[in-house]
C-alpha cells in the first residue's frame, strides 16, 4: 500500500454514484485524502472547473451523453490545464489511444484499479515538475527583465555621461579658443597658426593609427602649446628684423612658461608635458631640456612636425611663406635626426594624398 498522507482535490466525471465511491475508496486505501465532487455534464463540469482548482480529473468513458472527448474539450474551452485519467469497462485500445492524442494523459480499466494510484501519483508528479519549471521560467523572465531595465537605465546614463563629457568638452574648447586668441593678438602673424598645427597633427596621428586618447591628448594640447608666449614680450613675438641671441633664448622660454602654466591643470591627458616637450628634437638637440628620442612623448613629437611644417608655409613677420614642397624636404632630411620618421612619413603621406592647409 502507498502511503501518501495528501489531500487530493479530484473531479469525478461519472455518471455512476457507485463508480465514484469505488473511486474514492480505492484512493483511501491508497493513503489519499480525496476532497472530490462528481459531475455528469457540460454544464455541472464547467461550473466545478470554474469554482475550484482540481488536481486530478478522473473520466468515465462509458457515459451515454457526456464522455471523455466532451469532458477534455471543456477543459480545452476553459482553457484549464489539468491532467485527465480515463476510466472504463469496456474501453479498447483503438478509443484509448484516440483518447490519449486528444488530451487524456491515461486510461484504466475499472476492473483493474490497482493501475490508479500510480498513474495519478505519475501525473501529479509531472504536474509538479510543470508547476517547478513555470516557476523557474517566471524567474527567469523577472530577471530578464531587471537586467533589460538595469540595461536600460545603464544606457540612460551612458548617454547623460556622453551628453555630459561632450558640454566639457565644448566648454574646453571654447576656453582653449580664447587662450589661442589672446596670444595671437600679441603675435599677429600666427593668426590661426596654432589651429592650422593641430589640425594636422591630429591628421597625422590619425594617419599613425594612434589610440583616441593620445589624438585626443594632441587635440587639447595642440590649442594652448604655444600658451608660454604669453610670458615673451609683444614687440619680440612681432619683430620683423633678425632676432637677438637675448631675444631668442626669450621665446625658447616659452616652452618651459607653457608647462608652469599647465602643470596644475587636472586632465586626463598630460597637457603640462606635451608642451613642455614640443620643441624637442630626436637627436637631443631641443629645447628646453635637449631631450632626445623615446624620452619624448609621442603627443610632442607628433606637434614638432606639425609646428614647423606649418610655420614654414605660413607668413611671418621676418619671411614670406614658403612652398610646401620646400617644408615637406625640410622634416624628410631631418627624418630620424631631428623628427621621428613615423611622424614625418606620416605627414609626407597625407600631403601627397592632397592634404592641404
Amino acid at each position: 500500500m502507498q502511503i501518501n498522507n495528501q489531500s487530493l482535490k479530484v473531479l469525478i466525471v461519472d455518471d455512476s454514484e457507485r463508480d465514484a465511491s469505488q473511486i474514492i475508496n480505492e484512493l483511501e486505501k491508497n493513503g489519499y485524502h480525496p476532497v472530490y465532487q462528481r459531475v455528469d455534464n457540460s454544464f455541472t463540469m464547467k461550473k466545478a472547473v470554474r469554482e475550484k482548482q482540481w488536481a486530478i480529473v478522473l473520466c468515465d468513458y462509458d457515459m451515454p451523453e457526456f464522455n471523455a472527448f466532451s469532458a477534455i474539450a471543456v477543459l480545452k474551452e476553459e482553457n484549464i490545464d489539468i491532467p485527465v485519467i480515463i476510466l472504463s469497462e469496456t474501453i479498447g485500445e483503438d478509443v484509448a489511444a484516440d483518447c490519449m492524442r486528444t488530451g487524456a494523459k491515461d486510461f484504466i480499466m475499472k476492473n483493474n484499479f490497482s493501475r490508479l494510484c500510480p498513474a495519478i501519483a505519475r501525473e501529479l508528479k509531472n504536474e509538479e515538475i510543470k508547476r517547478k519549471q513555470k516557476q523557474a521560467e517566471s524567474q527567469r523572465e523577472a530577471v530578464l527583465e531587471e537586467l533589460h531595465q538595469i540595461i536600460i537605465e545603464r544606457n540612460r546614463e551612458e548617454t547623460k555621461f556622453k551628453q555630459t563629457i561632450e558640454s566639457l568638452r565644448k566648454a574646453i574648447d571654447a576656453s582653449m579658443q580664447v587662450v589661442v586668441s589672446v596670444v595671437e593678438t600679441r603675435e599677429p602673424f600666427t593668426q590661426g597658426h596654432q589651429l592650422r598645427a593641430t589640425n594636422l597633427a591630429y591628421a597625422i596621428a590619425n594617419d599613425m593609427g594612434l589610440d583616441q586618447v593620445q589624438k585626443d591628448g594632441i587635440r587639447m594640447a595642440g590649442a594652448v602649446y604655444d600658451i608660454g608666449k604669453l610670458s615673451v614680450p609683444a614687440e619680440i613675438l612681432s619683430k620683423s628684423s633678425k632676432l637677438t641671441n637675448i631675444e631668442i633664448s626669450l621665446i625658447k622660454e616659452h616652452s618651459r612658461s607653457g608647462y608652469e602654466m599647465l602643470k596644475n591643470v587636472e586632465s586626463s591627458w598630460p597637457l603640462a608635458e606635451i608642451v613642455y616637450q614640443h620643441h624637442e628634437r630626436m637627436n637631443g638637440s631641443g629645447y628646453p631640456r635637449n631631450l632626445k628620442g623615446d624620452e619624448i612623448l609621442m603627443e610632442s613629437r607628433v606637434l614638432a612636425v606639425s609646428d614647423v611644417v606649418e610655420s614654414m608655409v605660413s607668413r611671418r613677420s621676418y619671411r614670406p611663406a614658403l612652398d610646401f614642397d620646400v617644408a615637406l624636404e625640410e622634416i624628410e632630411k631631418n627624418k630620424g635626426i631631428l623628427y621621428d620618421s613615423a611622424v614625418v612619413n606620416s605627414c609626407v603621406k597625407i600631403f601627397r594624398d592632397g592634404m592641404r592647409m
